[in-house]
């Protein structure tokens, strides 16, 4: 028995290392430790490394808008950069945001200024491993890239704009859009800003007169159309100098051969291209007993003799009707690189009349045109200037209205003359914003052989409008949205604004003024 003791013993040991390696596991639980562990850990810092991402994300926005607060105004002082961009870091990220606001600096550059903010972001899980906070900070700089500007603001100065005070809030936002673009400069060598104030038709003033762009003789047969000239008074201006208490206002009608919609030089050789005086006649009824026509005359108002009897027209022309009546008041301001002029302008406007959207938008074209009538915008193959035309309108267009006319009396003349589609003025509304859209690609289609920029930048405003009926107001915001550069090529990537309310007009005209600056943010 001696002898097999031996091989017992070695099969009893073989058996129970077997059984050693087989038996996994306490290994098995040690690794799915360590495995858990590390995929805690994992964890732990993905969570407060996601934390300090979103942080960094809030911290870019707040300084990208404190840049571009400081960026659009010149000639700050270093305490005033500073309280200004911290009130736009306090209102972009607030105390309460995730983390702690602990640092940031504003810094002058040549064009503009640098903005650092800092921020301390307590962790959560990091703690075990020795970090108590990761400190998170980001720059933006904004620089004003000082191009050469040209804007042409075409303003609606129909009688609705005294509705909820639009006119005041309109004279405010548009101020505030000239004392960005002209900074602290009171003529800038950088900034041209035009006005066209419309509303049944334009004002040229009278310095247009003589320049050849009147058809001051009677060569255009819209001298004709609605009064029976005489043959030695054959000019709507000469009518005009005949009347003792009343002169040309400055409006013009809107010429004939489908030049209303182009910005065609005027010359005397070819008459539709010249601009006729404005002379509402007059209407049918008693000046007295029909106050709420243009009837100002004792007469059927056909005869130019009548128009030159001041005794008979003195008093009625007196009470606010008459040849001008629904000519806007304030002439157009050409453009001009002094803010005085321009301010003044804008301050003057006074609402009154209806809306013929068409005319404001093409006199608008030929403020900014390089060409006749008025000349003094560069030409379109300037790249050093961006020109802009920027429309604001609260209503449709409209001049309906019943009666032998079948509509007011505007640039367009009476409907029943035919030049608003059929005669009994049904379809008015639908011709002039076909006109209007017409004329919204003719200014944006391309003039100087270069596809690739815009010649001219087009802006448009919905101002309240809500004439009650949702579909027209639908319509008119559709025009006005069609007919503004696409998002896509616009300053400040918008250029259609849908203003519910008046109130935020300086907010928009704001947005509109900081984009034109050529600010951008170069991180």
């Amino acid at each position: 028995m001696s002898g097999q003791l031996p091989v017992r013993n070695t099969k009893v040991a073989v058996a129970r290392a077997g059984r050693f390696r087989r038996d996994e596991r306490g290994a098995a639980l040690l690794l799915a430790t360590v495995f858990m562990l590390t995929l805690l850990s994992v964890v732990a810092v993905a969570v407060d490394f996601g934390q300090a991402m979103v942080l960094k994300q809030k911290l870019h926005n707040a300084a990208d808008a404190a840049a571009l607060a400081v960026g659009s105004r010149l000639n700050l002082t270093e305490a005033e950069a500073n309280s200004l961009a911290q009130s736009f870091i306090k209102a972009n990220y607030p105390d309460l945001a995730l983390g702690t606001l602990s640092q940031f600096t504003v810094a002058p550059t040549p064009q503009g200024y640098n903005v650092r903010v800092a921020a301390s972001l307590p962790t959560t899980f990091l703690r075990v491993l020795g970090t108590q906070s990761l400190e998170i900070a980001v720059t933006s700089e904004v620089s004003r890239d000082l191009r050469k500007l040209e804007v042409v603001l075409a303003l609606d100065n129909t009688g609705s704009m005294t509705t909820n005070d639009r006119i005041t809030k309109l004279k405010s936002a548009a101020t505030q859009l000239v004392n960005i673009l002209f900074d602290e400069a009171d003529v800038s060598p950088h900034v041209k800003i035009g006005l066209v104030p419309f509303s049944g038709a334009v004002n040229l003033g009278p310095g247009a007169l003589g320049k050849g762009w009147i058809d001051e003789i009677g060569a255009s047969v819209l001298n004709r159309e609605d009064i029976a000239l005489l043959p030695a008074m054959p000019s709507l201006m000469q009518l005009f100098s005949s009347m003792s208490n009343i002169s040309w206002g400055g409006c013009v009608r809107a010429r004939l051969g489908g030049h209303d919609i182009l910005d065609t030089p005027p010359s005397l050789a070819s008459p539709d291209t010249l601009f006729a005086p404005y002379f509402a006649p007059d209407e049918e009824g008693n000046a007295v007993a029909s106050p709420s026509s243009n009837s100002y005359l004792n007469g059927p108002g056909t005869n130019p003799l009548l128009y030159a009897l001041q005794s008979l027209t003195a008093q009625q022309i007196a009470n606010g009707n008459g040849p001008n009546f629904n000519c806007v008041q304030r002439p157009i301001q050409p453009l001009t690189d002094t803010r005085q002029t321009i301010t003044d302008a804008i301050d003057a406007m006074q609402p009154r009349g209806s809306t013929v959207i068409p005319e404001g938008l093409a006199w608008a074209w030929r403020v900014i045109s390089p060409g006749l009538p008025y000349d003094n915008g560069a030409p379109y193959g300037d790249k050093t200037v961006t020109k802009v035309v920027i429309l604001l309108s609260d209503g449709r267009n409209q001049v309906e209205r019943g009666g032998p006319y079948n509509s007011f009396y505007s640039a367009y003349g009476f409907a029943n003359k035919g030049h608003l589609g059929p005669t009994d003025g049904s379809q008015s509304r639908q011709v002039l914003n076909a006109k209007t859209a017409a004329l919204c690609n003719n200014i944006k289609a391309d003039k100087d052989g270069d596809p690739s920029t815009d010649d001219i930048y087009v802006y448009t405003i919905a101002l309240e409008i809500n004439t009650g009926n949702a579909a027209i107001d639908a319509e008119t915001k559709s025009l006005l949205e069609a007919c503004a550069t696409p998002a896509a090529r616009c300053p400040g990537q918008q250029c259609f604004y849908d203003t519910p309310s008046g109130n935020e007009l300086g907010q928009v005209f704001s947005k509109i003024a900081i984009g034109l600056a050529g600010l951008r943010v170069a991180k």
